[in-house]
């Protein structure tokens, strides 16, 4: 044990230079301060990029809203959530999803296919009345001041002030101008969405119901002599053909006189 001291102490003694070790000491310390540095300036960096984050969190803004118009022609458009809507010419609407669920507000004529979401409903707002759908396809329709619901696929609610209807496949249904409630209607067009397809079609259709339809899509009045209404009419005609022309040929089809207003 003695010798072992003896040793380490010659060793000192041989390789001792004044300040020798007190420099590497502050060396060290310096070292150990450089390294300390970044350290700290890390921190508060990653402390002011949460705040930011934070800050962004907090007060991004609500959720925007995205406009369509239809001018000339039908314009078929996909909404952010997936859903295709196809616009009448004439028509346009707003879209807007937030938590509560996806908005549309429509002026005209559109039919939408509805992408599927339970957990967003999706409501198209007409003036006093909503239509509400979690996924399905139908048509929505304002016309002067009343609203019409045609649906194609799946189950819709019509409402006004007051209670709605459950529409399904096949049905139609008109909130009139002041009413609280909907109603479904018994004997609805045959083609709804003549100004999409570019068609009317009729297969055994009653002349009152055809001439009532034609007279809604042209804005003129397409008229008969009472007896007769009751025929029934079975043929296609074009959309883009003039009111005339198609009066003309129902006419000779059934051997009467229709006229347009």
């Amino acid at each position: 044990m003695r010798e072992d001291m003896e040793r380490m102490l010659g060793f000192v003694l041989k390789h001792y230079r004044q300040g020798a070790f007190e420099d590497r000491t502050q060396a060290e310390n310096q070292a150990v301060k450089t390294r300390a540095f970044p350290v700290w300036k890390y921190a508060a960096a990653v402390a002011a990029a949460a705040a930011v984050i934070l800050l962004v969190f907090v007060f991004r803004p609500g959720p925007s809203t995205i406009e369509y118009l239809a001018v000339n022609t039908p314009e078929q458009v996909e909404l952010p959530d997936g859903s295709i809507v196809t616009l009448r010419p004439g028509a346009s609407l707003s879209y807007s999803d937030s938590k509560e669920g996806r908005r549309v507000d429509l002026e005209g004529t559109a039919l939408f296919k509805v992408a599927r979401d339970e957990s967003r409903p999706f409501k198209v707002n007409c003036g006093e009345s909503i239509v509400e759908v979690l996924g399905t396809e139908f048509q929505v329709k304002r016309s002067k001041g009343d609203v019409f619901v045609d649906v194609f696929e799946g189950r819709v609610l019509f409402s006004g002030s007051e209670e709605g209807v459950i529409l399904t496949s096949g049905m139609e249904s008109v909130l009139q101008k002041g009413a609280a409630v909907p109603e479904v209607i018994e004997d609805s067009f045959p083609n709804p969405t003549a100004w999409m397809t570019g068609e009317f079609k009729y297969d055994g259709a009653v002349l009152d119901l055809v001439l009532a339809e034609l007279s809604d899509y042209y804005g003129r009045e397409f008229v008969t002599s009472p007896e007769g209404g009751s025929r029934v009419l079975t043929g296609t005609f074009f959309t883009d053909e003039d009111p005339e022309t198609i009066a003309d040929a129902i006419s000779s089809a059934l051997e009467l006189k229709i006229t347009v207003k």
